[in-house]
């Protein structure tokens, strides 16, 4: 019986992908000049502001509270490490998730200085590449290539969902002293 359990992970027991996809995100912009700890830190102070800290750990987090996370790396001692953040599919219509998906390949195509955080109905991750096949992930869970054809815009059973909403394209931009 004992060889059939298994640990939990990261994931399993809480919904902080939000947190850890903006820590993972700056870093894959600007490296070890990040302190995830620090970072992940007042990531969870900014959202305690506004909600209780139960509800993200047993829920997870909307984009609503995704557009205040990303809000806070323009204050603080993180306004020196400057990002530009859009949502280029919030409000489009009409949208496909082929052009959802060669937008995302198109953005990101020869530029490490990019990255997409993307949420789909189980978790948030950080996207670091794409090509006409799959979405390459700098995660913090199980993710790390996914096929393009296993995302969908509508619920489909054994498919991941995207929403316009929950997709941000950022880009670094040059660090102030």
């Amino acid at each position: 019986m004992k060889d059939k359990v298994m640990p939990s992970r990261q994931g399993d027991l809480d919904s902080l992908c939000g947190f850890y996809s903006v820590a993972n995100m700056m870093c894959w912009l600007y490296g070890n000049k990040i302190k995830r700890k620090a970072l992940f830190k007042s990531l969870l102070q900014r959202y305690s502001q506004h909600w209780p800290l139960l509800e993200c750990l047993t829920a997870g987090i909307g984009s609503s509270q995704m557009d205040l996370l990303l809000e806070h790396l323009s204050q603080g001692r993180y306004k020196k490490y400057p990002t530009t953040i859009t949502q280029p599919f919030k409000l489009q219509k009409p949208l496909s998730k082929k052009k959802i998906l060669r937008g995302i390949e198109l953005y990101l195509e020869g530029n490490d200085s990019r990255a997409i955080i993307l949420r789909d109905q189980f978790h948030w991750s950080v996207i670091i590449h794409a090509d006409s096949q799959n979405l390459y992930f700098f995660d913090s869970s199980s993710y790390r290539k996914k096929a393009r054809s296993r995302y969908s815009l509508r619920y489909e059973e054994g498919k991941l969902q995207l929403f316009p909403d929950g997709i941000y394209f950022i880009e670094r931009g040059d660090v102030k002293p």
